[in-house]
C-alpha cells in the first residue's frame, strides 16, 4: 500500500566460461620378492592447473595493490590479467607426486596373509567452488537492499546497472560502490588436498570357506580447504554489533570469503570382518568398525559463504568430524531357501532366495550452538557456539521422554557479548540406527533364453523408528527435541523380464 519493497534483490546473471585440462602420468609394477612375498610399488604425477576464465572473471585479494585493469577497483582487489593475479586465481601445483607401496606376505603358503600398503593421492577442486568468482563486481555484482521505493529502488544508492549486467565485460573506468560487499579469493600459495592413506591387514582362513579379517586403517589430510572471511571484525574489548564494520581491517571491504588451504585431518579404524563364501545354499558377511574421524571442518563448499566456526583460530574448535560415527556392525546374507524336489510344488515353491542387510550403528555428532553472533566476529553467520554451564549429560527414561529431551538442555546457555562459546565441536552424539533391509526373488524360467524374476523388497523391514538428530540450537524452541525421523517400512514388488 505504501508502494515500498521490504526486500530488493538483483543480480547480473551468473555467467562462466571457466576451462582446463588435468594430465596424470603413473608408473605401476608389481614384484613376486618370492614365492610367499609380493611388492608393489608405484608413483603417480599429478600436476594441477587452476581452470581459467574465458574472460577473465577471475579475482585475487593482494593487500596492497592496485588493479590496472579496472581503475575504480578497491585497493588491494585485482584480476586475472592484473600482474600477481592468476588466470586461475592461484599458482599452479606442478610438484605433485604420489607414491604407492603394497606388500602382501604368505607365511609359509598357509592359511594366513598379511598384507599392508600406504599411499600419496591428490584431490584437486570441484569446478563449482570457481563459480562465484563471476559474481562480484564489477562483472555481475549481487544488490541487496532493504525498505526501497518499489517504483525506484536505487533512489538513494549506486545503480551497477546494466553497465555491469553480465555476460558484458564493463570499461576499464566501471565504478564500484564502496565498501564491496561481497569479494572472494583464493588464498594465493592455494594447494590441492592431500591425504595420505595406510593399512594393515592379516587374513586368516578358518575353514573351507569361512575367512576373518582383522585390519587397522589410517589417513592423514593435508591441505585441506575450507572458506573464511580474512576482513572479520577485530576482536576489541568494545566490540558491539554496531562497530563491527568498522573494526574491519580492509576498510573499502565487507566481508572479503577467502577459500583457504589449511585445514588437516586425522581417522584410524579398527575393522574387523567375518566371510563365508557361498556354499550350503548361503553366503554370509559380517563386518564391525571401531573408528575415529578429527578435523577443524568437515565440508568442502564454494565462495557463497563462510564454513569455519572461529576466524581468528581455526583450530580453536577442532574436534570429531561431523561425520564422524564411532561404531558400525553390519551384517548380510544371502540364502537360497530349500526347495521341493519335483512337480507343481517346485514350480512355485522352488527356487526362491531371500537376502538381508542388518546395520546396527552409533548416532552423529551434535554441535550445540547458540543461534547468536556474540562474538562479534561473523556477522553474515551468526552462528557462534553455546556456552557451557555444566557437565551435559543424555536423558533417561520412557522414549517420549527422551524424544522430549535427548540432553539436558540446563547446561547450555548463550555466551557473554564479545566471547566466543566454550562448548567443543560435536561434543555430543545423537540417536543411533538399528536398521534392517530385506528382500525376497524368485526366477522363473519361461523359455531357454526367457526369464521372469519376482522381486519383493523390505526396506527398514520392523518398521523400526529411526531419529534425526535433535535440535541443537540453544535459542531455538525445540532445542534439545527431536522432531523428524526417517522414512517407516517401505515395501515395494517388481516384475522383471530378462531375454
Amino acid at each position: 500500500m505504501l508502494g515500498y519493497a521490504d526486500l530488493f534483490l538483483q543480480g547480473g546473471g551468473e555467467y562462466v566460461s571457466r576451462h582446463g585440462q588435468m594430465e596424470s602420468l603413473f608408473f605401476q609394477d608389481n614384484f613376486k620378492a618370492r614365492n610367499d612375498l609380493v611388492l608393489g610399488l608405484g608413483l603417480r604425477w599429478d600436476p594441477f592447473v587452476p581452470p581459467s576464465e574465458g574472460k577473465g572473471r577471475t579475482e585475487c585479494f593482494v593487500p596492497g595493490a592496485d588493479s590496472a585493469r579496472f581503475l575504480n577497483a578497491p585497493t588491494g582487489y585485482i584480476y586475472a590479467g592484473d600482474p600477481g593475479c592468476y588466470s586461475g586465481g592461484f599458482a599452479p601445483n606442478w610438484s605433485q607426486f604420489a607414491p604407492r607401496l603394497g606388500v602382501s606376505y604368505n607365511p609359509g603358503g598357509g592359511k594366513t596373509v598379511i598384507r599392508a600398503g600406504a599411499g600419496l593421492f591428490y584431490q584437486p577442486p570441484f569446478l563449482e567452488q570457481f563459480n562465484n568468482m563471476v559474481d562480484s563486481a564489477p562483472f555481475s555484482p549481487q544488490v541487496q537492499i532493504f525498505r526501497v521505493p518499489f517504483g525506484n529502488p536505487y533512489v538513494s544508492t549506486f545503480n551497477p546497472f546494466p553497465a555491469q549486467y553480465a555476460p558484458q565485460i564493463p570499461a576499464s573506468d566501471v565504478a564500484f560502490q564502496l565498501p564491496l560487499s561481497l569479494a572472494v579469493t583464493y588464498q594465493r600459495n592455494w594447494k590441492p588436498a592431500r591425504v595420505l592413506n595406510w593399512n594393515f591387514t592379516v587374513e586368516r582362513q578358518v575353514a573351507p570357506d569361512v575367512l576373518v579379517r582383522a585390519s587397522y586403517v589410517g589417513s592423514k589430510g593435508t591441505h585441506l580447504s575450507y572458506n573464511t572471511d580474512i576482513n572479520a571484525p577485530l576482536p576489541s574489548p568494545s566490540a558491539t554489533a554496531d562497530n563491527e564494520d568498522a573494526r574491519r581491517p580492509y576498510s573499502q571491504f565487507v566481508q572479503i570469503t577467502q577459500d583457504t588451504s589449511g585445514a588437516n585431518s586425522t581417522y584410524n579404524a579398527l575393522q574387523l570382518a567375518v566371510e563365508k563364501r557361498f556354499s550350503h545354499n548361503f553366503t554370509v558377511s559380517a563386518n564391525y568398525t571401531w573408528s575415529r574421524s578429527i578435523d577443524p571442518v568437515s565440508s568442502s563448499t564454494d565462495l557463497d559463504g563462510i564454513n569455519i566456526i572461529n576466524p581468528y583460530n581455526l583450530n580453536a574448535y577442532r574436534g570429531v568430524s561431523d561425520f564422524n560415527i564411532p561404531h558400525r556392525f553390519m551384517l548380510n546374507y544371502l540364502w537360497q531357501l530349500p526347495s521341493p524336489k519335483a512337480g507343481l510344488l517346485r514350480t512355485l515353491f522352488g527356487g526362491w532366495k531371500t537376502s538381508a542387510i542388518w546395520t546396527l550403528q552409533s548416532g552423529f555428532p551434535l554441535n550445540i550452538t547458540s543461534g547468536n553472533d556474540t562474538s562479534f566476529s561473523l556477522p553474515t553467520v551468526g552462528d557462534d557456539q553455546a556456552q557451557l554451564l555444566c557437565t551435559p549429560h543424555y536423558t533417561s527414561g520412557s522414549q517420549a521422554a527422551r524424544i522430549a529431551q535427548w540432553f539436558d538442555t540446563q547446561c547450555f546457555g548463550v555466551p557473554a557479548d564479545n566471547t566466543f562459546g566454550n562448548v567443543g565441536r560435536n561434543t555430543l552424539i545423537g540417536p543411533g540406527t538399528f536398521n534392517v533391509d530385506m528382500g525376497i526373488h524368485k526366477d522363473f524360467a519361461l523359455r531357454e533364453r526367457l526369464r521372469l524374476q519376482l522381486r519383493g523388497e523390505f526396506f527398514n523391514t520392523f518398521n523400526h523408528t529411526q531419529f534425526n538428530n535433535p535440535d541443537t540450537t540453544v535459542t531455538d524452541s525445540n532445542f534439545g527435541m527431536i522432531t523428524s525421523a526417517r522414512a517407516p517400512r517401505i515395501a515395494q514388488v517388481a516384475l522383471k523380464l530378462t531375454f
